[in-house]
């Protein structure tokens, strides 16, 4: 089983065996049981979380199904499971789901920045997640080694005709007397080989290993040399103990946490599992929400209308005496005063009648908190992915209007066409706004 690579899809079924139907993925009894304990020691009480669900579904059997949690699970028996997002691609548009995806991450909150990296260092377009992972770990050393490896004072021993430092006493009076003209000496001598630098040369060393992009592997070749004079990371959790943050060492925050992830195969959500080796998993719902807020907030500041954009917006309560707070995910507040509420749902719906009770609820008291002094109607957009099927931007049959001033639009986001959505959705935002241009 070692080295073998399964690429399914959201809500998809990964089994022991292979069934002869599309949307299920023969990952091998062994490893599906790795997998059913990753799935179990993820629960949490009664409510396990939306990553894994174990299931029997009519004519498969045995199954775990995944969920909305999208990224790479690898287990210490080599197999690889890539989860991709459900992304349908508009026609014309160029892109595939991988890449949109990639996209997505770019804008995605979370301790790595997951910026623009250089998707030609890749052997194949088609490249699994973990060596895109890996080519943006590769990325900010790559930039690390251009900038120039830090470098710290270490004390050293040494014997020495001349006196520089302190003089060793306690070795001096141990010395012969044939060692007579040779002085014990202790001094700093500024050296690369620091915590930082074995732990980022000990991460280029076991990609060497593990990384099956022949792309990757040459990287990695190349930027072993600028650390020649680091040694070797012997405890890696003394090492990450004894990593310093302050202005010298700011460039390597991505790093070091790139390198708790391949070392120690933590995840920027925290899982577990004792027979998986790497689970980088993120849920589709905060991947969605930071995209287009990012997006949106980018776009807006350029647009005199629009005043400010704020994500993740607090502020407001559910009840008097600040109880139950508000969190709506994105805050567009207008140059003419006027605020427009939105809020991302990573759902397939294709209209009204698909809309969750429990979603309306919440949209109506982001409404209700939210409506300024005076104003008549509090404007709430709910935004969805688009895929085949539904209508793209706003659907004007998806509009609620309650009758103490709230109303509820349906705006349908294109991720293959990003740059077109965003423009179209502030477009929207205003003109619900009332600006005029």
């Amino acid at each position: 089983m070692a080295g073998r690579h399964v690429v399914a899809r959201e809500y998809e079924f990964l089994v022991p065996a292979d069934k002869g139907r599309p949307n299920c993925h023969d990952v091998g009894a062994n490893s599906f049981a790795a997998l059913r304990e990753f799935a179990l020691a993820n629960r949490e009480g009664d409510s396990p979380l939306e990553l894994m669900r174990l299931c029997s579904p009519r004519g498969i059997g045995e199954a775990i199904q995944l969920q909305n949690y999208v990224g790479v699970v690898e287990l210490r028996d080599g197999l690889q499971v890539e989860v991709l997002p459900k992304i349908d691609i508009a026609p014309g548009s160029g892109a595939d789901d991988r890449e949109v995806f990639a996209q997505m991450l770019e804008e995605l909150g979370t301790d790595v920045s997951f910026r623009s990296f250089d998707r030609t260092g890749l052997t194949t377009g088609k490249a699994p997640l973990f060596e895109v992972f890996i080519s943006m770990f590769l990325d900010e050393a790559a930039d690390l080694v251009r900038r120039g490896i830090r470098s710290a004072y270490v004390a050293v021993e040494s014997e020495e005709k001349y006196v520089r430092g302190k003089i060793d006493f306690s070795r001096e009076s141990r010395k012969g007397a044939a060692r007579a003209h040779i002085t014990n000496l202790m001094h700093d001598e500024l050296l690369p080989d620091r915590p930082e630098n074995r732990l980022v040369k000990a991460t280029l060393l076991c990609l060497r290993r593990s990384s099956r992009d022949n792309g990757n592997v040459r990287r990695v070749i190349q930027l072993l040399p600028a650390f020649e004079g680091v040694g070797r990371c012997a405890n890696i959790d003394a090492d990450l103990a004894r990593c310093v943050d302050d202005r010298s060492t700011r460039s390597y925050g991505t790093l070091i946490a790139w390198c708790r992830v391949f070392l120690r195969g933590e995840s920027f959500t925290m899982f577990k599992g004792e027979n998986v080796a790497t689970a980088l998993l993120f849920p589709m719902e905060r991947v969605f929400e930071d995209y287009v807020g990012r997006l949106l907030k980018r776009k807006a500041l350029h647009d005199s209308l629009v005043e400010r954009i704020e994500l993740q917006a607090t502020g407001q309560w559910l009840f008097e005496g600040r109880r139950v707070s508000l969190r709506p995910d994105i805050l567009c507040e207008c140059a003419n005063g006027r605020r427009v509420v939105l809020d991302t749902k990573w759902k397939r719906v294709y209209g009204p009648k698909d809309l969750s009770v429990a979603d309306m609820h919440q949209m109506y008291a982001y409404g209700q908190r939210y409506r300024a002094d005076g104003e008549e109607m509090q404007h709430v957009v709910l935004l969805y992915p688009w895929h085949e099927g539904a209508q793209l931007g706003m659907m004007p049959e998806g509009r609620h209007v309650s009758s103490d001033g709230v109303q509820v639009d349906m705006f349908f986001f294109d991720l293959s066409n990003a740059a077109t959505s965003v423009s179209s959705l502030l477009e929207t935002i205003e003109a619900l706004a009332g600006c005029e241009g």
